[in-house]
Order: C-alpha cells, then structure tokens, then sequence
C-alpha cells in the first residue's frame, strides 16, 4: 500500500472514510495497519487522511461532515469563511445539525440545534453544503460577534451580501427572538449613521 492507492479513494478535500472504503478496496486489518504504519492519520472516528495529505481547513470541514449525521449543515463563521471572508476563520468547525435528534459530539466541531429552520437555506460551496451568506451572517452576529463587522465588509466587497437582504433576515430573527438580533441591530445602525455622515469611519474601524 502507499500514499497514491489510498489517495484515489479520498473524497474531494482529501479524506478517507472507512466504511466507504472497507472492505470493498481495504481489508479491516489493512486499514488498522496504515494507521500504525503511519500512513493514514485519524481526523475523526472513522475518518483519516492519508499522511501525505495536508491537513487543510477544507479537509478539516470534509472531515466533520463525514463523521457526522448526515444532514448537518456548515454555518455560521464557517460558512463565513467559505463564501470569502477571511476574517471570519475560525479553527472550530461550525454545523446545524438536522432537527429531532442529538448530534452527539466530535473533536473541533460545534454543532448548533437553531429552531429557526425556515431560514436555513442551503448552497453547495466547495462540494459542501453551506448556509447561505444572509442565514451565515446572522448565525455568527450570535456565535462570534467579534468578527461581525470585518465579516460583513469582506462579503460586501465581494457581493455575496446584500444589506437590504440582511436587514430582511434581521426582521424573521427578531420575530423568533433569537440570539445575535442586538448585536446585528447595532451593527446596522452604526452603517446606517456612517452613510448619512460623510468622512465618518466605517464601522469596522
């Protein structure tokens, strides 16, 4: 065995999932033994990479939806960084988990159980399933409100967002009375006053 035969069978960002590999190209003993050969490395129970493979932020998401249920969604600063803003990286991998049953526990990751699924609109992004940018930035105003603003800058430069959207999306949270609303609030006012007074500082800074 070596590093190519286990990397053809990786998904896209370079994982191997064990039940999608064994027994049907890998025997069970051989998958235990490119671990303690130092082939295969554990991301999560079930889900390796192969030591040749860099350990990316793509993997590590690719790694957490292969070890979760299925069904999960990336969101919030997560999905953030994946439509383009940098400030919104976080190495703790954000997902929703689909309703109605515990989503159990997984290194790295944060799963988030939100009652609010009628705004959970998904995108494929990098072959994930993604929230949408609007749904993405009023998850993060409640998970990592540091990053708000920077966040909403880098989207809107690169048209991923809409202000008019986003306050449309503020109105069905404050409705469910949900997390983040005060500080999205905030954040919007603060845009608004900058627009009315010209040569005042962004909000971000």
């Amino acid at each position: 065995m070596n590093g190519y035969s286990l990397r053809r069978h990786a998904l896209g960002h370079g994982t191997l999932v064990q039940r999608a590999v064994v027994p049907e190209h890998l025997s069970a003993s051989a998958w235990y033994r490119a671990h303690h050969n130092g082939e295969l490395i554990r991301v999560h129970a079930g889900v390796s990479r192969p030591s040749c493979t860099p350990e990316t932020h793509h993997l590590r998401i690719e790694a957490a939806l292969a070890a979760a249920m299925p069904g999960c969604v990336v969101a919030g600063p997560t999905a953030a960084w994946l439509w383009g803003s940098a400030a919104a990286w976080r190495r703790t991998i954000d997902l929703i988990a689909p309703p109605g049953r515990h989503p159990g526990r997984l290194d790295g990751v944060v799963f988030h159980r939100p009652t609010d699924t009628a705004m959970l609109v998904t995108v494929k992004v990098a072959g994930f399933p993604v929230c949408d940018p609007v749904r993405s930035t009023l998850d993060l105003a409640a998970w990592h409100p540091a990053a708000l603003s920077a966040v909403i800058d880098e989207l809107l430069a690169l048209g991923r967002l809409d202000i008019g959207a986003l306050r449309d999306g503020l109105q069905h949270r404050r409705r469910h009375g949900r997390p983040g609303v005060a500080t999205l609030e905030r954040e919007l006012r603060l845009r608004a006053a900058n627009q009315m007074a010209p040569g005042m500082p962004s909000a971000s800074g």
